[in-house]
């Protein structure tokens, strides 16, 4: 009987133990680090989620793109959250854009989200994600605050400066979780920049270009076919073979034979990342340019229609002549270059109209008379940011006492391509009289004499050039017009300063704003902007003064874009994508952590829902008390099957010996 109770009593305490054991596993315990109880209750919450969907998220893998892993990885995340809690969803390329902003967790939310997450040629910055998403989190009244950042955290993106900005983290008890991207070693040939060698562009002269492409598999040689299009046709192409991690330069050839605006693009074959496989640009070549030629006297032709003969013959210039004091009955905007030459005197009103011309972005050449008037070029040189002139010089018509033309800057584009050799031999040029100048100190000195003072310099004033012989051009001042190189020197003067408004090219990063100014244009003022996928968007000019700013902040497309005023073709600029976006240099997990205090980072092959409830709430327990309930019932099943065969053993053995 003594066995019997303890038997029963040991039962009785394993079945109240399973039934204990039981009522807590559902009731979901926890183990929690600091803080709380082993049963906790969640409120709701302000979660931030960014999502890095920039250029290089586009990379195809034989699994699928990364970007579709991107948009997996968010999918999981909608089990974390529950109603109640507000949620805000960020994308970390730049500009910043808000796909979600504080609104309440609802079950179409996700779907609403996930049609917005498109592939796009925009560069990222996780740093500043960050910061806007801690200033989320720190004007939230909720108590419980999370961030989530999916990305594949490349070290442009993410830099280890912004660990020292993220104070906002244990200041409002944030809770961070990064769930990492992987890249594959792929193949991968990106097109990082394309230069245009040449500065003076003429129809059916050859141009080169320059395009440095880069491998970006870390093992494997790479090979591609690399083309040039100008306007949709391609005029160039040759095969390229490229080292593994490693870039390598191509120069392609090809013969212009259209004028006006040229938009031009390098591509490469179809790879891994096909985003980063052109790179756009654009220039300019004029058809004809419009010269007006201001002279001192009524019938001094002077050397400069001669040397112009040949371009005016072959239709590139269009050449208009007139004495000087009969400026004021030409409108200067018809004209590309005015070339002064020979004038000693000029009035204050011809010197503003100049300056004002310039700054516009029209060129001009000053070749000076022989008797000038120091005060008026004073005030010429001044206002077109030239130099100071300090007086003249040696004796016109005296060829016993000269100077010689001395350095040259050969590597200026006036010299592009003129000579075979990079610093060309030349005959000296004696020049006998001219006028001391002093050069200002923006001003660019082309030529020098013996003496290292200027015979041919260059000023930039707004738009426009403008270039300074400090010498008549006249056999008594200097032997400069019975020399060969006078007609390429003069021609390309010219040409240089028609052209020098648009050899600037406008060259754009995707997102990055464009603006341009344009000065004197006539009414219409009735501005469009042709995009890539050739859609029209109306632009509204901002009117300053006589100029007037067109402006456009939507450049998410790479490609070239066009700026119509009515139906006249006004400027092309060139959208490119991040060279960054393509380097796929990326922080590991172990880095991750510590550039981000605190952050838990998440693999994608884990349970999201289950490592973010643990975060949230400890260690559950609910399992562990489940097993030791099943452990406890299974000893309480043998307890009380060996006791039921012991209780009925001696109650056998006693009938039988009654009976017998």
């Amino acid at each position: 009987m003594r066995n019997l109770r303890i038997r029963q009593l040991i039962l009785l305490i394993l079945r109240t133990l399973i039934i204990v054991l039981l009522v807590i596993a559902f009731a979901g315990p926890t183990l929690r680090k600091g803080e709380g109880g082993i049963i906790s209750e969640r409120g709701p919450i302000e979660a931030i989620i960014i999502l890095d969907n920039s250029l290089s998220l586009n990379e195809s893998q034989l699994s699928g793109s990364l970007l579709e892993q991107l948009r997996q990885a968010f999918i999981q995340l909608e089990d974390v959250f529950q109603s109640g809690d507000r949620i805000t969803i960020l994308q970390s390329s730049v500009p910043l854009q808000y796909l979600v902003k504080e609104e309440p967790f609802q079950a179409t939310l996700w779907e609403r989200v996930l049609q917005k997450i498109q592939p796009n040629y925009l560069n990222s910055d996780i740093d500043l994600a960050l910061l806007s998403a801690g200033q989320i989190a720190e004007q939230s009244q909720f108590a419980s605050k999370e961030i989530y950042l999916i990305s594949d955290f490349q070290k442009h993106a993410l830099t280890p400066a912004i660990k020292e900005q993220l104070n906002f983290v244990e200041k409002n008890n944030v809770s961070l979780f990064a769930i990492p991207i992987h890249h594959v070693a792929a193949e991968n040939i990106s097109v990082d920049s394309v230069e245009i060698v040449n500065r003076l562009l003429e129809v059916n002269l050859p141009i080169k270009i320059k395009a440095y492409l880069f491998n970006h598999h870390p093992s494997k040689f790479l090979t591609t076919l690399a083309s040039v299009i100008f306007n949709g046709t391609r005029v160039a192409q040759q095969n390229v073979s490229i080292p593994p991690a490693q870039g390598k330069e191509v120069t392609f050839e090809a013969t212009l034979v259209e004028s006006g605006f040229i938009q031009g693009e390098v591509e490469t074959e179809s790879d891994a990342l096909i985003a980063d496989n052109h790179r756009y640009f654009n220039f300019y070549v004029p058809k004809e340019l419009s010269i007006l030629h201001l002279v001192g006297e009524e019938g001094s032709a002077g050397f400069l229609p001669l040397i112009l003969q040949p371009a005016l013959e072959r239709g590139i210039f269009r050449l208009e002549r007139d004495v000087a004091s009969n400026w004021a009955a030409h409108s200067f905007r018809q004209y590309d270059v005015i070339i002064l030459e020979g004038l000693n005197q000029i009035s204050e009103n011809f010197i503003q109209r100049l300056r004002q011309y310039g700054e516009d972005g029209g060129g001009v050449v000053i070749i000076p008379g022989k008797k000038v008037v120091i005060p008026h070029y004073q005030k010429l040189l001044t206002e077109l940011q030239c130099g100071k002139i300090l007086g003249i010089r040696g004796r016109p018509g005296v060829k016993e006492q000269f100077l010689t033309i001395g350095d040259i800057d050969w590597k200026h584009p006036l010299f592009d391509g003129l000579f075979e050799k990079e610093k060309p031999e030349m005959n000296p040029i004696e020049v006998y009289a001219g006028y001391h100048i002093r050069a200002a100190e923006n001003a660019n000195v082309i030529i020098q004499m013996s003496d290292r003072s200027p015979f041919l310099l260059e000023s930039q004033i707004g738009e426009g050039s403008v270039f300074l012989l400090t010498s008549a051009l006249d056999p008594g001042w200097t032997e400069l017009p019975y020399k060969g190189f006078v007609v390429p020197l003069l021609y390309r003067m010219v040409y240089f300063a028609g052209t020098r408004k648009v050899i600037d090219r406008q060259q754009l990063k995707t997102g990055e704003p464009y603006r341009q100014q344009f000065r004197s244009l006539d009414a219409p003022f009735d501005f469009t902007l042709k995009t890539p996928e050739n859609t029209s968007i109306k632009l509204t000019p901002l009117f300053q003064g006589t100029s007037m700013l067109l402006e456009f902040q939507d450049t998410f497309l790479a490609g070239n874009y066009q700026v119509f005023q009515s139906s006249r073709l006004l400027s092309v600029f060139s959208v490119n994508p991040w060279r960054e976006e393509s380097q796929l240099e990326v922080w590991d997990e172990a880095l991750i952590e510590n550039i981000i205090p605190g952050v838990t980072v998440l693999s994608r092959e884990e349970s999201l829902v289950e490592r973010v409830k643990e975060n949230r709430f400890g260690i559950e327990l609910w399992k562990h008390f489940l097993i030791a309930a099943f452990i406890l019932l299974i000893v309480e099943m043998i307890v009380a099957r060996t006791g039921s065969k012991k209780e009925y053993a001696p109650e056998s053995a006693t009938f039988a010996s009654q009976k017998v």
